[in-house]
Parts: structure tokens; C-alpha cells; sequence
């Protein structure tokens, strides 16, 4: 298991990467969400959290087919760990910490 905390907007987030799913969760929402593969809920569970879940992280993992392809191609949770810090960097998020890799 491999756990990376992130900051953008001055909110922490953490995304947590085991057994080749990534999972989301932050102090606001106590469940983690699973990213990928897709939530099947995901959309239900952003709007049922009245608003606890913040806007850009539905922006996060907005995945392109290209990048969906490449998530789907990493052969391990350290190469899914480091194409996730890639990606939420590109959105504008900072990471802060880094454990398990």
C-alpha cells in the first residue's frame, strides 16, 4: 500500500494506491472513494456528500483515454503511485508526502 498526501486550494488530500486500485479520501469525507478502476457510484457519492467533497476533485481524475490506457498499463502500485503524482501535479495540487514508495 502506498499512501501520497497532496495540498492544492490549502486542503490536504490523501490518494492511496493498493492492490492496483487508487482510492481518494480527505478529513471532510470519512470513506475513501475508489478512482480506478471507476466507482461505479462515484458521481452519486460526490453529490451525496453535500458538498464535503470539493469541486477539483472531480477534475482529478477526469481521465482522458490515453491516460485511462496508461493507469491500465502500469504492471505495479509504485508505477501507478508515481503516474498519479504526475497527473495531480498537472491539475495544480503539491505533494506533501510520500510513504511506501
Amino acid at each position: 500500500m502506498i499512501k501520497l498526501a497532496f495540498t492544492i486550494n490549502q486542503e490536504v488530500f490523501k490518494i492511496i494506491v493498493d492492490n492496483r486500485e487508487i482510492f481518494y479520501g480527505d478529513k471532510n469525507y470519512s470513506r475513501l472513494i475508489r478512482f480506478v478502476p471507476k466507482d461505479d457510484d462515484f458521481i452519486k457519492k460526490i453529490i451525496m456528500s453535500r458538498n464535503k467533497i470539493p469541486h477539483h476533485v472531480t477534475e482529478l481524475f477526469n481521465l482522458t483515454a490515453k491516460e485511462k490506457e496508461e493507469y491500465e498499463n502500469a504492471k505495479t502500485d509504485k508505477e501507478l503511485a508515481e503516474i498519479c503524482i504526475k497527473d495531480v501535479k498537472l491539475k495544480g495540487a503539491m505533494l506533501i508526502k510520500s510513504d511506501g514508495l
